[in-house]
Order: C-alpha cells, then sequence, then structure tokens
C-alpha cells in the first residue's frame, strides 16, 4: 500500500500540480477529499522567502470535484486569507459555482479503476472513508449517472507590508458537488500560464486518473488511521 501511495502523489504532480520548478510560485497545498468525515478542512500555507513584501501575491484555488447529478447545480465555498493581514470580505471567499466550471459526464470507468487498486469494499466501508454525500457521488459515477469537475479561482492579496506570511484557507460548505481535492498555489509577478485557464485544463482522460488516484490516497489514510 505504501508504494501505491508513493506511486498516486507522484501521478497527482505530474498531470495536475506545477510542472517543474517556477521562480513565480512560492508555496503549494492541497486538501484532499477535505468534507469528508476523517479528512482535513482546512490548511496553513507557509510563504517562504524571498518575496517583495510590498507588491501582491495572487493564489491559484484549484478545484476538482465529483457530484451525483449528470447536470449539476451548486457550489463550493472556501476561506482563504493571510493571516494577521486585513482583508475585504469579497476577497477572502472564494466560491467554486458550477456554472463556472468544466463538467465531464461519468462513463462508468470509476468503480473498475479504483477496485483494480483497493479492492472490492463494502457500501458501508465507502460511506465510512467518504462520508454520505461523496459515497452518493461515487456511486452515480460508477452507473454512469454522475459527473466530474474542475477549474480555476485566481485571488489577489495584498501582503501588508509583512515579512512573514501564512495563508489559512478552510473549505466552509458545499452544496449539489463535493470536493475531492483543492490544489492551493501562491506566488508573486507573473501567473504561469498553466494555472490561467479558469474553466480546468485538465484532459477528461487525466481528470478521471487524479480523482481515482485521490479517492485512494483518502482511503489509504483512512486504514492508517485505524
Amino acid at each position: 500500500m505504501k508504494t501505491t501511495f508513493v506511486v498516486l502523489v507522484a501521478v497527482i504532480a505530474n498531470l495536475l500540480l506545477a510542472n517543474g520548478a517556477r521562480s513565480e510560485v512560492l508555496a503549494t497545498g492541497q486538501l484532499v477529499t477535505p468534507l469528508s468525515p476523517d479528512a482535513t478542512s482546512s490548511l496553513d500555507i507557509h510563504i517562504p522567502q524571498p518575496f517583495n513584501s510590498d507588491k501582491p501575491l495572487w493564489a491559484v484555488y484549484q478545484l476538482v470535484a465529483v457530484s451525483a447529478a449528470a447536470d449539476p447545480v451548486g457550489e463550493i465555498v472556501i476561506d482563504s486569507s493571510f493571516e494577521g493581514v486585513l482583508t475585504p470580505i469579497n476577497e477572502s471567499i472564494v466560491i467554486f459555482k458550477v456554472r463556472d466550471l468544466k463538467v465531464d459526464r461519468s462513463a462508468g470507468e470509476l468503480e473498475t479503476q479504483l477496485q483494480a487498486l483497493v479492492g472490492k469494499r463494502s457500501p458501508d466501508e465507502l460511506k465510512e472513508i467518504f462520508g454520505d454525500a461523496l459515497y452518493e457521488a461515487y456511486l452515480a459515477l460508477t452507473k454512469k449517472e454522475g459527473a466530474y469537475l474542475s477549474g480555476n479561482i485566481t485571488k489577489v492579496y495584498e501582503p501588508g507590508g509583512r515579512s512573514e506570511l501564512v495563508l489559512m484557507a478552510s473549505v466552509e460548505r458545499a452544496s449539489g458537488i463535493q470536493p475531492v481535492m483543492i490544489n492551493i498555489v501562491v506566488g508573486q509577478g507573473d501567473i504561469p500560464k498553466q494555472y490561467q485557464d479558469s474553466s480546468g485544463s485538465l484532459a477528461r482522460d487525466k481528470l478521471v486518473a487524479v480523482i481515482i488516484a485521490l479517492l485512494v490516497i483518502a482511503f489509504f489514510f483512512f486504514i492508517r488511521r485505524r
């Protein structure tokens, strides 16, 4: 299982995260299945030096989500700002609305690929790992009834002249769609091209591969906690 976990992290890094070291990127952080029962729904991203404390920083929020509906509606709300820096509420709230996301309908391939990695699991066990809402979406996806969603939102923050910064982000709520992963990339200067496509740049097959990898990671951590 440990080897599988390492391989899956590498898959996600290659498919979704920054490709190679970019001088514009300062730090990244991820939340995996943040609304599952035992998952972490918040994180602190410490911004390393060097950065210019008098110029704005940007944060790109990359979402991978699923829905039990083939034509979903709803949103995911994130609260995110720099610790100790006064931020207007409209800038500290990140809202992913379905209408702004790339939506791919399921072809039913999720169950077979997931079982190949973790074996056949009972509905009760999967509900315990994923929670009711994410399990409902998973079940629909296996029946070609659900949808995969992805997209980016970019926010610009003023550092307030601080030389030490911590970006605090937490998932507040979700309706109609369930987050599988939120990847946060913080940088300064020009935003790399791979983060500029707000509708989500992942091809459908890569998106499914990422979701499968993330669900296996959630399963891996659940087994470790037992």
